[in-house]
């Protein structure tokens, strides 16, 4: 570590934000944690523009600099054109939230004067305040693993669970678009996320969410209570993939995948009942709004990046080659193939009504405890049950 950072004498503060849409939501208590810390300063926030529109009005973030990997900052002349406009902002302190070689690099080629990150990636030299990365053998969770990072600057207490905002004007026209798809304002909407950008292994069986969004649905309906709708979610070239499982429902759907900008995916989720999902950023978007949500792990490790806070459930059948963390499955996708209709209809209507009965497979630990599993101890994990395949 270097010399003690003043905080009073900090005035402008950038932060490296991660790439990725889930680690960008998991890291936002740090980024409120940043704020409690340097009241002072002005925060600037530096990431790829889909994440910015996360953040946008965000209160603990004064500005929002675009890096425009695709643009005006891609190849090494893009770099140095960042670097030069990083050091014409005049930061004090440029605290790295992701993980790059390259983020350390910019830091220092921009003369930031404190550049703070875990040491990762071969880039300690760059850094003048270099972290020690937890132990692989601690199961930390992705929002403590950005929270901890800030310890060293004087953060203290758990961090919360992540929160984004909306404008009520952009709710508003989020449900004059639903309403044009028949689906009003009283109705309750259930949020289907079937693909995932990750990687074909991540995704679970597109008849499968289809089975168990009917009946869900079905049982909602007959419950009498207010009409019940479908929403289906999904990235652009996953238009085929919302269709064909709405023209498997009874219920009214509406497939918006591929047309929505993150802001009006936020709005949407936001409007949802619970959200059914595979291990995607928009199932952390929808826990930031705390909407209830079902989530479907297979080869990505769940107990880091599970969504966090109260009343979600994670679905997943173990395998011994689960996690693998690989993009597409080399065998039999055992892992995904594992996960029946049953078990996610039932995870669904637990969430939904916040009934904590017994659950079907293992257990697991309340809200923000540390439970020791086979697996190591599990941080900050917020998931009240898991739901497995016997």
């Amino acid at each position: 570590m270097g010399n003690a950072v003043h905080r009073q004498m900090i005035q402008r503060i950038v932060v490296r934000g991660p790439n990725w849409l889930g680690d960008a939501v998991m890291c936002e208590p740090a980024l409120k944690g940043l704020r409690r810390l340097f009241p002072q300063a002005t925060l600037t926030l530096l990431v790829k523009p889909a994440v910015s529109e996360l953040f946008v009005k965000h209160p603990a973030i004064d500005h929002i600099l675009l890096y425009d990997d695709k643009g005006r900052h891609a190849g090494l002349t893009g770099k140095w054109r960042l670097a030069a406009e990083l050091r014409q902002a005049r930061f004090d302190l440029a605290v790295l939230l992701q993980n790059a070689f390259e983020a350390a690099l910019l830091a220092y080629l921009a003369g930031i004067p404190r550049r703070y990150g875990y040491a990762t990636d071969g880039r300690s030299l760059f850094l003048t305040d270099p972290v020690a990365k937890p132990d692989r053998g601690k199961q930390l969770h992705q929002v403590r693993y950005y929270w901890d990072l800030l310890k060293p600057l004087g953060v203290t207490g758990d961090p919360s669970e992540p929160e984004l905002c909306l404008s009520s004007e952009e709710e508003r026209l989020m449900g004059a678009r639903l309403a044009k798809g028949s689906i009003a304002e009283t109705d309750l909407v259930v949020g289907v996320n079937p693909g995932s950008t990750y990687g074909g292994a991540k995704r679970w069986l597109p008849d499968r969410f289809a089975e168990s969004t009917e009946l869900l649905c079905r049982r909602l309906n007959e419950s009498g209570g207010r009409k019940t709708a479908v929403v289906i979610l999904g990235a652009k070239g996953e238009e085929r993939l919302g269709s064909d499982i709405a023209a498997r429902l009874s219920a009214p759907s509406m497939v918006l995948s591929g047309s929505t900008t993150i802001r009006e995916l936020m709005a949407v989720l936001k409007r949802c009942a619970v959200l059914i999902t595979n291990d995607t950023g928009p199932m952390h978007i929808a826990s930031a709004f705390q909407v209830p949500v079902v989530a479907i792990f297979g080869p990505t490790d769940w107990r880091t990046t599970s969504p966090y806070g109260a009343n979600h459930a994670l679905v997943r059948h173990p395998v011994d080659c689960a996690p693998c963390m690989l993009r597409e499955c080399p065998i039999d996708h055992r892992c995904m193939t594992g996960v029946s209709v049953d078990e996610v209809y039932q995870a669904a209507t637990k969430v939904m009504t916040g009934m904590k009965g017994e659950p079907v497979g293992e257990s697991w630990s309340p809200p923000h405890a540390s439970h020791q599993t086979p697996h190591g101890v599990l941080e900050g994990f917020t998931i009240f049950w898991i739901a497995t395949a016997p």
